[in-house]
């Protein structure tokens, strides 16, 4: 689980940062655009093509993302289940692991786990509880390696983030059925059109059996341990229970940008699985991402003191341990209660920023802002 954790994120920010708003080649959206029978779905197809052309520049800026789980029915598991990520990233050319302060935050029945990922000046760090840790060189360089090998293919011209995709085994557009334009709106100060559109699971699925065998290219500790493929009969099998779920997808109106992205599905819940989720009968999981400060310089600062990457592992397994076991006794809590995953005992700046990531609640924008209070902010 933790393994797989950090690794679903690495591939994650890999796409998302490589891929800087792009992602499939004209190929594929023509694929997907033999579904539009109305002339709503062409105009929203040909606006999908644009967004996801591949010849977008994005060098800087700030991400989110978060994964929510919402059980129904359980007598256990009666609170969201959440994992947030994101924050500033600035890209440092082909080869280069992009510089970014990244703040990863897992909450699970009134217990709050976080963590912060900074990458600058070609050195790694993690803080956990307030204090930072030094990622090992060689840990470092694998990832850059990983990551490199990803975007190699060129940036600027846009063919580096359509490459970036279609070598972890994605085609987006490929995926979207019947999208229509829905509307207007603005996102985080920037004009948007919304399109709506459903997600073929099958073919989603296809593409996660693919992305599962491309973890390894990335260097991240653990893709080893994660299987390398679905198996036909589990993904018509995962399928059927998803149904068709929703896509929501906010481009700049000028810059053709993916500004906000969202993904949702209810997926039943039955047999021996039921029992052993107290009665769960079906749990609806949103995926969401989004990006603001587009190509606006961001400031990335290292830590200025560090502890040994061993004592890390040690502090961040009590973390995942203080989490995994609120699941398994279905014990909520006040917020307070889970905060001590992040060192609430601790006194002074380290308590603060414990009290503010776990008042935060998976805002990563707000959870970002919590860092100087390590300062004395």
């Amino acid at each position: 689980m933790r393994r797989a954790l950090f690794t679903a994120i690495a591939l994650t920010t890999a796409a998302v940062v490589a891929g800087c708003g792009g992602g499939a080649s004209k190929h594929s959206a023509g694929t997907a655009g033999s579904a539009a029978s109305t002339a709503g779905s062409a105009a929203a197809h040909e606006l999908l093509l644009q967004t996801f052309d591949g010849h977008h520049g994005v060098s800087s800026g700030v991400i989110t993302l978060d994964l929510r789980l919402l059980p129904s029915g359980s007598s256990t598991i009666k609170g969201p289940i959440e994992l947030a990520f994101g924050g500033p990233f600035m890209n440092k050319g082909a080869g280069k692991l992009p510089e970014s302060d990244f703040t990863i935050s897992i909450s699970a029945e009134g217990h709050v786990g976080a963590l912060q990922v900074i990458s600058v000046d070609g050195k790694g760090y993690i803080t956990v509880s307030g204090q930072s840790y030094k990622l090992p060189a060689s840990s470092y360089k694998s990832l850059e390696s990983g990551f490199g090998s990803l975007a190699s293919s060129g940036t600027g011209s846009g063919s580096g983030s359509s490459s970036a995709f279609s070598k972890l085994g994605i085609k987006p557009l490929a995926l979207l059925v019947r999208p229509q334009i829905v509307g207007k709106a603005t996102v985080n100060g920037v004009a948007t059109t919304r399109i709506h559109a459903e997600l073929d699971a099958t073919a989603m699925l296809q593409d996660f059996s693919r992305l599962l065998g491309k973890a390894g290219s990335l260097g991240v500790s653990g893709a080893s341990s994660l299987p390398q493929s679905i198996s036909a009969s589990t993904q018509r099998s995962i399928a059927n229970a998803l149904g068709s779920p929703s896509f929501n997808l906010w481009t700049g109106t000028a810059d053709k940008l993916i500004r906000k992205l969202t993904v949702s599905a209810v997926v039943p819940v039955t047999g021996t699985t039921r029992t052993e989720l107290g009665g769960m009968h079906s749990a609806t999981v949103t995926l969401g991402f989004g990006y603001s400060r587009v190509n606006q310089p961001q400031t990335i600062t290292a830590p200025t003191s560090t502890k040994p990457y061993s004592v890390f592992r040690r502090e961040f397994s009590a973390v995942l341990s203080e989490i995994e076991s609120g699941l398994i006794s279905g014990s909520g809590g006040s917020g307070t209660t889970g905060a001590s995953t992040t060192g609430a005992s601790a006194g002074g700046a380290d308590q603060k920023y414990t009290q503010c990531i776990t008042a935060a609640k998976g805002d990563v924008a707000k959870m970002q802002k919590c860092s100087k209070l390590l300062a004395g902010g």
